[in-house]
């Protein structure tokens, strides 16, 4: 398998580098790297507004009312979306996160965030089958869609993920919390994060 490939598959496992703090989908440690550390979004930010020729308009697919009533308490002093601008995965593949933190100044490792991955067909056939393989799978949204529940045991953080697949378009949706101060439960952070996905018509 060529550099290229593993590189690929590297993405596709741990989604875009700017979300690198959490390890998804498993306890390993060794998939934790120098990324792995709590990222201030004010230095990942351009604006809360801002956008790009490039802009993949993900920080506009859902509204941030809609977040709060879906995820309740937790949500009550969310701010953002904090754009990350448009990241380039190679050979023309783009990607985007937002960032809306639960609490004023709060990091991505306390936040409700978006991303979202845009491939080439080419590229696509290469990660398709590690993409969207949660536990537990969700229907009604993009060509498939599943929910899981990981953790970083590196940065004691809790992470819990919907991730849906439209076209070559891969979206995560996702509510991350220091595992000390975990406010959401799976079942709950699933209902949550479903109805947001809905929203945004997937």
């Amino acid at each position: 398998m060529n550099k290229k490939i593993l590189a690929i598959i590297a993405i596709a496992i741990l989604g875009l580098g700017i979300i690198g703090s959490v390890v998804l989908g498993n306890k390993d440690d060794s998939s934790d790297t120098a990324q792995n550390k709590s990222t201030d979004t004010s230095d990942v930010a351009k604006s809360d507004n801002s956008k790009d020729e490039d802009d993949l308009g993900l920080c506009d697919l859902v509204e941030t009312d809609v977040i709060k009533s879906s995820i309740g308490s937790t949500a009550d002093n969310l701010t953002g979306p904090n754009n990350t601008g448009v990241t380039g995965l190679g050979d023309g593949d783009k990607g985007q996160t937002c960032v809306y933190p639960f609490v004023s100044g709060g990091s991505v490792t306390n936040s409700f965030y978006t991303d979202l991955a845009v491939y080439s067909q080419e590229t696509f056939k290469l990660v398709s089958d590690f993409t969207a393989n949660g536990n537990i799978t969700v229907s009604g949204l993009g060509d498939r869609a599943s929910f899981e529940a990981s953790e970083s045991t590196v940065i004691n953080t809790t992470e819990f993920s919907l991730t849906v697949v439209q076209g070559t378009k891969v979206y995560k949706f996702v509510i991350s919390q220091p595992e000390a101060e975990v406010t959401i439960s799976a079942t709950d952070a699933q209902t949550a994060l479903t109805a947001i996905a809905m929203s945004a018509n997937l």
